[in-house]
């Protein structure tokens, strides 16, 4: 009976043990196997400085095992000949608010309206200033976000650092990467910097209201701190939690350049070097940027084009506007051109299918791609202090890369795959249809048309006809990057200008795409193109060509 007892304790113990190696209980068969890739005949950028030509790298689960040209491929690995593509680290963004809620705005009134309140309200050994947070941390609040995180691997990011945006002292951000399962995988660093602003968000308080108010609570804060590190007679958590955060890196968000050299001022008052989230101005004042020595977060939020074709509302549009939106495509170059390091984020992109429409908007202006791919890889990773995890492709690394056709930054370029921690995420299929053909052309407010496309590479022309009537010629761009199809034509004498149609491939028997239009005049609608036959032109320019009843 001893023995028996024995070894059903042994089992016991080695089961036990075997489910330690993962701290989150498992619904359904436990599988620790790790998979085994190899994917072989690819172009890959280890970093913006190395290029392997018909390499292959392997991974094994979540790890980077080797990367070479001519490796060999070990036992028992799967092989996925690339044939060619390209493969990239996938992109590191440093500041993302991705996977919080947004912080809600305290409502504040005005005369009789509310009792005006002066202290913190929180209960608590807190500071007395609800806008000085620094006990915050975002390891304790973030939570994965499905939808969100796939948009984000759809543009090429693989891990983002997560910034909670509420306070003038905001507390300790974190870096996840975008991989689906549960909170606890997805962590690569739980404190990766300290964050500062000059908003106070939605703390309750009525102080400060203004940009002075701001600074002078904040430098009052870092005197606090000093003071209360040398004191024994009270506790408080907000100062006690500031003074820890001082040893790790330091990211101030700012709305101008303006207060960039601001917050440099509060950064040299207290031997602090911050890394300073931008607004992407910084081309109007560079040498005075320059000269504070900051590290800088830009945004690719560029200005949208003013419209002038009415005189009256022309006349309201200054002329900072409109330098304002000739220069901000240039600021990373001029941010390149003056040697200031700098990271690129997609925070702040009204849609993120803009982010790399506006890079290489930056690179036509100016930015090198070496440039480009080291301020979307190697920099932010390394302000962030997870350079040993990602940032380029290593032995060691967490498995995050890109699959792609071509250069990353080069117009047309697909993006097929996004492998996050060693998971395959598909973003355009590696066997993208052929989409050339006459299609049946429905569009909202429009009518029926008679979409057809043809060239080489499975559809680089446009041609649109009126459903009946012979066509007339309209110039056109017509873009395809994968799955996704963007149109986009001005009808001249029609009334309703400019048309965009921007979809996606939606099935391929037959081929159908579907998605959204939006007119000049400010309608949006849907729109619909069913394939019909096989075109029986190739036009040798990419041209829409159409004839409306008013163009005759």
């Amino acid at each position: 009976m001893k023995k028996i007892l024995l070894a059903l304790g042994l089992v016991f113990s080695a089961t036990f043990l075997f489910a330690q190696q993962t701290s989150f209980p498992v619904n359904g068969s436990f599988d620790t196997r790790p998979g085994m890739f190899a994917f072989t005949n690819a172009t890959i950028v280890v970093n913006a400085n190395q290029t392997l030509t018909n390499a292959t790298l392997l991974i094994k689960g979540q790890t980077i095992q080797a990367i070479g040209a001519g490796l060999a491929v070990p036992k028992g690995y799967v092989v996925i000949d690339l044939k060619g593509k390209f493969i990239y680290p996938s992109l590191v963004d440093a500041f993302s608010s991705y996977g919080l809620n947004e912080a809600p705005v305290q409502q504040r009134g005005f005369g009789g309206q509310r009792q005006s309140i002066f202290v913190s309200t929180k209960k608590g050994a807190y500071g007395w200033n609800e806008a000085i947070r620094p006990e915050t941390y975002v390891k304790s609040i973030f939570s994965t976000d499905s939808k969100k995180a796939d948009e984000l691997r759809k543009v090429g990011f693989g891990s983002v650092n997560v910034i909670n945006r509420d306070g003038i002292a905001r507390g300790v951000s974190a870096a996840v990467t975008l991989n689906e399962g549960t909170d606890n995988s997805v962590f690569l660093k739980d404190q990766t910097t300290a964050n500062y602003s000059f908003n106070k968000g939605s703390s309750s308080n009525d102080y400060p209201t203004s940009l002075m108010g701001s600074i002078a609570l904040l430098r009052q804060t870092y005197y606090d701190a000093q003071w209360y590190g040398k004191q024994k007679d009270e506790y408080n958590i907000s100062l006690d939690e500031f003074g820890k955060q001082q040893t790790i890196p330091q990211i101030f968000e700012v709305d101008g350049w303006q207060n960039i050299l601001r917050a440099d001022k509060i950064g040299k008052e207290f031997g602090k070097k911050y890394i300073i989230k931008s607004a992407g101005d910084e081309y109007q004042r560079i040498n005075e940027v320059k000269s504070t020595g900051a590290s800088l977060i830009i945004p690719l939020t560029f200005p949208k084009a003013y419209d002038v074709e009415d005189p009256a509302e022309a006349r309201n549009i200054t002329l900072s506007q409109m330098k304002g939106w000739e220069l901000a495509p240039t600021n990373p170059a001029a941010l390149e051109k003056a040697g200031i390091k700098f990271a690129l984020t997609a925070f702040g992109l009204e849609n993120s299918r803009d982010f790399w429409a506006n890079i290489r908007t930056a690179i036509e202006n100016g930015l090198t791609e070496k440039q480009a791919l080291q301020s979307v890889t190697e920099i932010p990773a390394s302000l962030l202090g997870i350079s040993d995890k990602v940032g380029s492709l290593e032995k060691g690394k967490v498995a995050n890369f890109l699959i792609s056709s071509d250069n990353l930054f080069k117009n047309g370029n697909i993006i097929f795959e996004n492998w996050v921690q060693g998971k395959r995420f598909v973003v355009n299929k590696m066997d993208v249809s052929d989409v050339r053909g006459a299609y049946n052309l429905n569009i909202d407010g429009v009518g029926a048309l008679t979409l057809k496309i043809t060239g080489t590479g499975g559809g680089s022309t446009a041609v649109i006809e009126r459903v009946g009537v012979d066509s007339v010629k309209t110039t056109a761009t017509f873009t395809r990057n994968g799955d996704w199809v963007s149109i986009n034509f001005n009808l001249k004498k029609n009334p309703k200008g400019d048309i965009r149609l921007s979809g996606y491939i939606t099935s391929a028997n037959p081929v159908t795409i579907k998605g959204e239009s939006a007119l000049a005049d400010g309608t949006t609608g849907k729109f619909t193109a069913t394939y019909k036959e096989a075109a029986k032109e190739t036009p040798k320019k990419r041209s829409l060509r159409l004839l409306w009843p008013w163009d005759l």
